[in-house]
């Protein structure tokens, strides 16, 4: 026996670990920032994380990605920007193709369902 003997632990060979689950990522993103999504309807959405880069009555072009258990979708639209407070900013769609429409409103209608908001 020597003298380091006591410091040898038998080790159990493990199975590998799975990879991590990736994270649902629904963001705007407007000049180069994202802004991760609170609320999304066919009329427009409301976003948080905003940094002050837009004011009331600004329009913007953004690139919208939803990625999340009730749906996954991008598409590009121009906006107004109707409202900010504080760290959230809200904004109606200015043109908003009629397919682009379909799909929010099946998405608005999922998402509604799996929060237990449905309409009685």
């Amino acid at each position: 026996m020597g003298l380091f003997d006591f410091l040898k632990v038998a080790v159990n060979d493990k199975k590998p670990a799975k990879p991590a689950a990736r994270m649902p990522v629904s963001v705007i993103q407007c000049d180069g920032k994202s802004f991760p999504i609170l609320s999304l309807t066919p009329k427009g959405f409301v976003a948080r994380g905003f940094d002050g880069s837009l004011v009331v009555g600004q329009n913007a072009k953004v690139s919208v990605r939803v990625d999340d258990p009730a749906g996954k979708f991008t598409f590009n639209a121009t906006v107004s920007v109707v409202e900010i407070k504080g760290d959230t900013v809200g904004a109606t769609w200015t043109i908003l193709p009629t397919e682009i429409d379909a799909v929010i409103r099946r998405y608005a209608q999922l998402r509604k369902t799996q929060d237990g908001k449905a309409a009685r």
